[in-house]
């Protein structure tokens, strides 16, 4: 990795969004306690997957990234865009998730929250600092989900109800 392990440990301990503890929806309640979304660099939605455990656990990711490989040609390159694109590729390397992919991926943290992640990760992973990514911020998922949120209140209640 680029960025010294200290660095990311740091980053690891910012975020509250992966932070099982911290739940916003209970999972003794819900059956699906949020969305995520993988949108492409022009923020169409490509896929959605209902999340089912408290905080943003990397295996949603993983599985978006996966399924989006599935459906490219192997000699596409990919540029990933996510909140906390150090923590996913940290555990790419260290766990040997998406081994067949990673040398056609380049990861790089969303813009606005780029300022929440250390100095030496941001000058790594900023996307104005990496090649192939342009003027891309990686919000696309927080305009989504702004577009979409007047159906935030039907969607809360409704869902799959197993008895």
């Amino acid at each position: 990795l680029k960025v010294p392990k200290s660095v990311l440990d740091t980053c690891n301990d910012s975020f509250t969004a992966a932070d099982g503890d911290r739940q916003k929806a209970s999972t003794q309640f819900f059956d699906c306690t949020a969305v995520m979304g993988l949108l492409c660099r022009h923020d169409n939605v490509l896929w959605l997957v209902n999340m089912t455990s408290a905080g943003e656990r990397q295996h949603y990711a993983l599985a978006l990234v996966d399924i989006l490989f599935k459906h490219l040609p192997p000699n596409w390159s990919v540029g990933i865009l996510y909140d906390i694109a150090c923590q996913l590729e940290r555990s790419c390397v260290k766990w040997g998730f998406l081994s067949d992919y990673l040398p056609r991926i380049r990861f790089a943290i969303s813009v606005f929250h780029a300022f929440g992640h250390g100095w030496a990760c941001q000058c790594i992973y900023h996307p104005r600092k990496c090649l192939g990514f342009g003027l891309s911020d990686g919000e696309g998922c927080e305009r989504f989900w702004h577009m979409i949120s007047p159906l935030i209140a039907y969607l809360r209640v409704c869902g799959v109800s197993v008895s």
